[in-house]
């Protein structure tokens, strides 16, 4: 009987390059690398995404689980997961703004060769227009935390909440400080990492999420921190414990910084990652970074339909907001970013002009957003209905 032939498509491009440690069978076309040839494309690719990244996820690109498709310039960057012909593009364009254009009619030309359907997630405004011309539609899906570093003291009553968290950490003896792998031992890096998964072990306790979630979020352990930063809070004056940790991802060129990664342990003290927040910026300063991200907030100003967008996305969206509000809190999460007052910058999903079904279904498979314990569900969900009344009153930029 003749095998029934594969429906994932067998590239010839050879700028696609495959994920550098994934074990399962791949396109022939896609090379793999050597040992000493994965080392050189990685640094390579940690420096091209630490240049021309502009978004809070930009650095993802350099996740093992990430394919990548490079302009035959070698000037731009996609990087994308794959199920079947479904491909979810995270992390922007990453090329510089010159070059854009070009890297999407190659990568657009790309996928319709091979019959490959993209969606772009986290799109600026300022790409939106290129999107749109490959009939693309733009449904905003949120809006993105800046804070402006430059001339920012944190003084004065906008600024009391920030500061308040942060006394109350020191009077109970955090101290927040920088790990740099290179400062350390292969044996006290490896201590600390171990320590830090830990944290991010116990803090899905509170969490209705069984397992951290992925292409949305960042992680540690298989993937390196590279060039990524490592902020650490510990007890007893920073003899203790980690009791929380931020995980800082690089942008335009280290000019601006996001706080990707943020978790505690479920009994730390009280405001410990505003502390290392607070902190960290207050280093960055020192350093002349113009700009922290503190990530998207999912929903936040998306109920008015826009010029352009796909009904269904955002319909699907809102419902799917308003239903996971109560077991994700995302009220609590804009409650949380507000206190720093930032800027806001629109962010969008671009989808072909007809959705599919199969988008949605490749999302949640690879996001793992709906694997959730029904246990942890029924209590956090319990714990934010007692307190959606302390919810509705967010903070805005203009709070005096």
């Amino acid at each position: 009987m003749a095998k029934t032939p594969s429906r994932r498509p067998s590239f010839e491009k050879s700028r696609v390059t495959k994920p550098v440690r994934r074990t399962s069978v791949a396109p022939p076309s896609i090379r793999d690398l050597s040992t000493e040839s994965v080392t050189q494309t990685l640094q390579h690719l940690q420096k091209f995404v630490f240049e021309h990244g502009q978004v809070y996820n930009s650095y993802l690109a350099t996740e093992p689980s990430r394919e990548l498709f490079w302009s035959t310039d070698g000037q731009g960057v996609v990087s994308f997961v794959r199920r079947g012909r479904h491909l979810l593009c995270g992390g922007g364009l990453i090329a510089p703004p010159e070059h854009r254009a070009e890297l999407l009619r190659q990568f657009i030309g790309f996928t319709r060769e091979y019959g490959l359907r993209p969606v772009f997630f986290d799109i600026q405004s300022d790409v939106v227009p290129l999107l749109r011309e490959y009939d693309f539609k733009a449904t905003k899906i949120g809006e993105d935390a800046l804070v402006d570093l430059q001339d920012n003291t944190f003084a004065g009553k906008p600024y009391e909440w920030v500061r308040r968290q942060s006394n109350y950490c020191q009077r109970h003896g955090l101290h927040v400080t920088e790990i740099r792998p290179s400062k350390l031992s292969p044996d006290e890096w490896s201590s600390v990492l171990n320590e830090v998964q830990q944290v991010a072990d116990a803090s899905l306790e509170g969490k209705p999420q069984s397992q951290e979630m992925r292409f949305v979020v960042g992680r540690l352990g298989e993937h390196e921190l590279g060039l990524r930063r490592l902020f650490i809070a510990r007890s007893d004056e920073g003899r203790g414990r980690i009791e929380g940790f931020v995980v800082l991802n690089p942008m335009a060129g280290g000019r601006r910084w996001a706080t990707e990664i943020y978790r505690y342990r479920p009994d730390a003290v009280r405001g410990t990652v505003a502390y290392i927040i607070h902190q960290l910026m207050l280093q960055l300063i020192t350093e002349g970074v113009q700009q922290v991200g503190l990530c998207m907030i999912p929903g936040r100003n998306c109920e008015q339909p826009n010029e352009g967008d796909a009904w269904l996305i955002r319909n699907v969206f809102s419902y799917s907001k308003r239903l996971l509000n109560g077991v994700f809190d995302a009220a609590g999460l804009e409650h949380f970013k507000t206190r720093f007052r930032p800027q806001f910058e629109d962010l969008y999903v671009c989808t072909p002009a007809r959705p599919s079904i199969g988008a949605f279904w490749t999302f949640f498979q690879e996001t793992g957003i709906m694997h959730i314990n029904l246990r942890n569900m029924l209590k956090v969900a319990a714990g934010r209905l007692r307190k959606r009344t302390s919810r509705k009153q967010l903070a805005s930029r203009t709070d005096k």
